[in-house]
């Protein structure tokens, strides 16, 4: 007699056969993802299809958080999942662990998860960086010796800049044995006095040609230096992993001269346009301090006149009351005066029968004899 379940005892023994099945855990599945949802929690639901099927999947948050790239409707990707059912439904679907656009070659792939990881370190984050100086004196440059991309920085920056100096510290800039090179450069460059900025530069290349500078060890060193680095690798089009923990990325190597060292043109024109402007501020300064010099001399003046005008009027009450103390003032308004043996005459008791006594008036002097 066939045995007998309920809908959910049936679902149960599915999901336990389904999940038991060891050749079906961890497999690939190639799609086309459709009816994609993120939900606010993070998890990511959607459909896998091809010409003639589709299936359900989930990929839980924590799976998530390795995604390299942001999963949309129309892409098409391998999922490594496990097969598992959803009981209350009666679903069977796909629980997605792992998730790679499908043309993502290996090396990007790496690249991608390297970024990720670095990323989420904060070797990335602009609070970082450090600024790049205006005028620096002297500019370090890693790259070859040879081929074009130094004789272009050292030709941009002797055109635009030629105060600037170059000290350059060889190394290769291709493969693996590369890296050792380059982090010895730099970090010679970083320990070298009066050095204020170093440019990193090589030309442009392949993913391949340009590998070593997604170098994790490289990239950490280039973190840990003190002074401020700008990266100058491949063509506009090529960014590698030393471009984002830089402090400054440079297109070209041509553009990492030109970001390093300010253009003199520019510079002369800037001081030209300074020297007017303390030129215009000068003259106005002059103008204002003589309209100064002439008000105060003008105020000078009406002081002087002023104050001569009342020391007059002083001197005339002066005179006045000098006048008014003069004898011959007195004289003059009908008084005299007399004196004996040369002492003014004060009292009758001066005066002595016989003795010669002299008179002043207004207009001269008499003597006389008492009697």
């Amino acid at each position: 007699m066939p045995q007998t379940y309920t809908v959910s005892q049936l679902n149960q023994v599915v999901k336990a056969l389904l999940e038991s099945a060891p050749f079906l855990r961890q497999i690939e599945v190639k799609g086309e993802i459709s009816n994609l949802t993120r939900h606010s929690s993070g998890h990511y639901y959607f459909s896998l299809k091809d010409e003639g099927s589709q299936l359900s999947c989930v990929m839980f948050r924590q799976a998530a958080t390795s995604l390299l790239f942001e999963p949309m409707a129309g892409d098409q990707v391998t999922a490594t999942a496990d097969i598992s059912v959803y009981v209350p439904r009666g679903n069977y679907q796909l629980q997605v662990h792992k998730l790679e656009k499908e043309g993502m070659g290996s090396l990007y792939q790496r690249y991608l998860e390297l970024k990720l990881k670095l990323e989420r370190e904060g070797l990335f984050d602009a609070s970082r960086k450090k600024a790049i100086p205006r005028y620096p004196k002297v500019i370090g440059v890693v790259t070859s010796p040879t081929g074009a991309v130094i004789r272009d920085i050292i030709n941009t920056l002797e055109r635009r800049f030629p105060a600037s100096k170059v000290l350059l510290a060889p190394s290769k800039v291709q493969g693996e044995d590369a890296v050792p090179q380059l982090m010895a450069a730099l970090e010679a460059l970083d320990k070298q006095p009066g050095v204020e900025l170093i440019l990193l530069a090589r030309g442009g290349g392949s993913i391949e040609d340009l590998w070593c500078f997604n170098n994790e060890a490289l990239v950490r060193c280039i973190a840990k230096l003190k002074k401020p680095v700008i990266s100058a690798v491949g063509h506009e089009t090529d960014i590698t992993l030393a471009d984002f923990v830089a402090d400054k990325r440079a297109p070209t190597p041509t553009a990492a001269a030109e970001m390093a060292s300010p253009d003199q043109l520019e510079l002369l024109q800037m001081l030209d346009e300074t020297a007017d402007v303390l030129a215009s501020g000068l003259r106005g300064q002059l103008l204002d301090y003589q309209n100064y010099v002439a008000e105060l001399q003008q105020q000078l003046g009406m002081g002087l006149r002023q104050q001569i005008r009342l020391r007059k009027q002083e001197l005339g009450a002066l005179a006045e009351r000098l006048s008014a103390l003069d004898y011959r003032s007195v004289l003059q308004r009908g008084f005299s005066i007399t004196s004996i043996d040369g002492e003014r005459v004060q009292s009758v008791k001066q005066v002595q029968t016989g003795k010669t006594i002299r008179t002043f008036v207004a207009d001269g002097n008499f003597e006389a004899e008492v009697k």
